[in-house]
């Protein structure tokens, strides 16, 4: 029991002694309650937050003999001591102890210098104000600023007074009345939105060296036009939010070697205006990565050993090489996808290489014929068109391109005089709207233009082909169901002969003008729109057109300027020609049905044409070929326009029969100058839909008025 009292005493007094313990007026606080510098007149507090002391001083204050002023929790203790500081410029760490030296806190000291900044935007107009920018002290402009006007008595001649400038919030404009040859003074500008020096109609005409050597990030775009400027010196410039523009006439140099980005079109013209001046003679990106828009090298006549110029660049919106008068090679080895790629008018150029491209908009390839080596040996689609001229390095189609599976826009073959063998496009994919131009200037080595299920149009050139083959110089293959067709300028060809059964329009003209001409369409069945045959058939020999097939022309079938050259005309099938649409704003071509038959030799006859929505014209326009005797339309019921039989001028003596003996409707008939004519009776069914304004016979062996057709006096009755 005794031991028992004993034990609960000493616990009393142990816990009275713990109480008194924490009941002292210090203890363990140790932070910094206040902290300011004094310079001049002018006291900076700091923030003090999170075991930091920030003191927010403005960048052009001086802390030379700062007299430092701080407060601790009661009892606390710092080190070293600020009073002792004599630099305030660099960081520092204080530890606050408590007074009990149980618990230490660090802090560490930084001053942050602000910008002393313009409310707006602000005009140098004069070297006076530019002078006065420095003394303001302003090294952030909030918006625009515009360096030079149009005072010529006070110009601005150089930029010293911006040396504290540090960033531009909006956009930095240096007009072409600026008359410094150098950018001195913008030595510490570290960013702006966009920049611009001179514009493309009035570029600056003295700076000679642009320096920036800060200068990191343009947000906006960077356009520098100079007919001057001879280094552009972007050393430390990383990214540009929008297009870089350079146009100078004197360019030597131009250095980027950090710039990873633009996010607009790159555009590098070695002139500011239309012929090449800059001397430049090489260019070089080696961290460019990205260009979001159109890359755009274009009228350098010095400018060569491009082969690593982009040597890193993994994307482009587009790419453009134009007028470079000694570039070697077009080589982006990293890109797989693009939008166009242009190469145009560099003459001495002896590759394009993209060797990991698959896709691409359009490609276009032409006024560049010292091209010895093409290589895309994965490009499996262009989404535009693809134009070639003048590459005598394409042997092989299919070896230039052999992973191709698309192209959705036009293919144009201008002077490949090189192509040999099978043109075998069957294997790739078309749209309904392709085109495919095939221009032959040189005699060509093709065999074979092979098309598959082509559905676009085909149009194939020969008008400059020197010399002239005597026949069809390769087969056609496929093409069966057509948009276009238009073959044009063999002038020596004896034979052609076309494999399509449908399409849109058909034009031949221009072919076997020389020689005689036979021209056969043995499996055409419709054409939709307008079938136009011109220039066809040397003039006084026994040429020949068949359309064994033919039952429709949608719009217009014209056999004409040339077509009575044609001894034969062969359209037994034809049953239906016009779509009622006018061909032609002038009357006097506003012809459905337009032929030229009078030197078939016999008879010329349509036996199976029931219709005409239209007008049609059966011309005897040149005399020298007169053959035809009788022009026979038996099965023709109806024609929606005038019917037109002869010519105004031009009177022929070898047409002595017309049948249209199942015509039941038209809207008028004008027969002239068939002087062998003679029996009208033909029309008898159609007189009720006609009247005296809308019948007319002139010149011929007998001329009946509307009256005397509805007399009975037609001719029969004469013979």
């Amino acid at each position: 029991m005794k031991i028992t009292g004993i034990i609960c005493c000493l616990a009393l007094l142990c816990t009275a002694c713990s109480e008194e313990k924490t009941e002292l007026p210090w203890g363990s606080d140790n932070y910094i309650v206040s902290f300011s510098l004094t310079t001049g007149a002018d006291t900076y507090p700091a923030v003090i937050r999170d075991g930091r002391i920030t003191v927010s001083i403005p960048y052009n204050v001086s802390l030379e003999g700062a007299q430092v002023s701080y407060e601790l929790c009661e009892h606390a203790s710092i080190y070293p001591d600020p009073a002792t500081v004599a630099d305030w410029n660099q960081e520092w760490q204080f530890l606050v102890s408590s007074y009990d030296n149980q618990n230490d806190r660090t802090y560490l000291y930084t001053v942050e210098r602000t910008d002393i900044a313009t409310d707006g935007s602000l005009t140098l107009r004069t070297q006076a104000e530019v002078d006065a920018f420095a003394r303001s002290g302003i090294n952030t402009v909030e918006g625009n600023l515009t360096i030079g006007g149009e005072d010529e008595e006070n110009p601005v001649t150089n930029l010293d007074g911006l040396k504290n400038l540090v960033s531009v919030r909006c956009d930095l404009t240096i007009t072409a009345a600026y008359t410094g040859e150098t950018l001195a003074g913008l030595e510490n500008l570290t960013a702006c939105e966009s920049l611009r020096i001179g514009s493309a109609a009035h570029p600056n005409e003295t700076l000679r060296q642009l320096s920036l050597p800060a200068l990191k990030e343009i947000k906006g775009d960077l356009c520098v036009y100079g007919t001057a400027l001879q280094t552009a010196d972007f050393k430390s410039l990383q990214s540009v939010a929008g297009h870089f523009v350079l146009q100078s006439d004197a360019l030597l140099q131009l250095t980027a070697d950090e710039l990873t980005t633009v996010a607009g079109n790159m555009t590098l013209i070695g002139t500011t205006a239309d012929e090449a001046k800059a001397p430049c003679e090489q260019m070089y990106f080696p961290k460019l990565q990205r260009i979001d828009g159109t890359l755009t090298l274009s009228r350098f006549d010095r400018l060569s050993g491009l082969g690593t110029t982009f040597g890193v660049l993994t994307q482009a919106g587009a790419l453009r090489y134009e007028h470079l008068a000694l570039a070697n090679t077009f080589e982006f080895p990293l890109i797989e996808t693009t939008g166009n790629i242009t190469v145009t008018d560099c003459p001495i150029l002896r590759s394009v290489l993209l060797p990991a491209l698959t896709d691409a908009g359009s490609l276009e390839i032409t006024g560049c014929p010292a091209i010895e080596t093409l290589s895309f040996p994965k490009a499996e689609r262009f989404d535009g068109d693809v134009s070639l001229a003048t590459l005598p390095a394409i042997k092989d189609f299919g070896e230039f391109l052999p992973a191709l599976k698309a192209i959705s826009g036009d293919l144009s073959i201008d002077d490949l005089s090189s192509l040999e063998g099978v043109l075998d496009l069957s294997g790739c994919t078309f749209s309904p709207n392709s085109t495919l131009d095939l221009r032959l200037v040189a005699a060509t080595r093709l065999t074979e233009l092979r098309g598959g299920d082509f559905g676009g149009s085909l149009r194939i050139d020969a008008s400059s082909l020197t010399p002239q083959p005597e026949a069809m110089p390769f087969g056609i293959t496929g093409f069966k169901n057509l948009d276009t067709l238009r073959i044009a300028g063999f002038t020596h060809v004896s034979e052609l002969s076309l494999p399509t059964e449908s399409c849109d329009d058909l034009t031949i003209e221009n072919c076997g003008s020389q020689a005689p001409f036979t021209l056969s369409l043995p499996n055409l069945v419709e054409v939709r729109g307008t079938l136009l045959c011109r220039n066809c058939g040397k003039a006084g020999e026994a040429n020949s057109a068949s359309f064994p097939r033919l039952k429709n022309v949608g719009r217009q079938l014209s056999f004409y300027v040339g077509a009575s050259s044609f001894t034969v005309l062969e359209f037994p099938l034809l049953e239906t020609v016009g779509n009622g649409e006018p061909v032609s704003d002038d009357p006097a071509d506003d012809y459905a049905l337009y032929t030229m038959p009078s030197g078939c030799a016999g008879e010329f006859i349509l036996p199976s044409l029931q219709r005409v929505n239209g007008s049609m014209l059966v011309s005897t326009w040149n005399t020298s070929t007169d053959r035809a005797v009788a022009f026979r339309f038996p099965s023709l019921q109806s024609v929606a326009g005038e019917i037109s039989v002869g010519h105004t001028a031009y009177k022929n003596r070898s047409v002595a029969t017309l049948d249209f003996s199942a015509l039941t409707a038209a809207g008028a008939i004008r027969i002239g100058n068939l002087s062998s004519v003679t029996d009208f009776s033909t029309f008898t069914q159609v007189l009720p839909r006609l009247s005296e304004q809308t019948w007319s016979v002139t010149d011929c062996s007998y001329n009946p008025t509307y009256q005397q057709m509805l007399d009975g006096e037609t001719g029969a009755e004469s013979k």
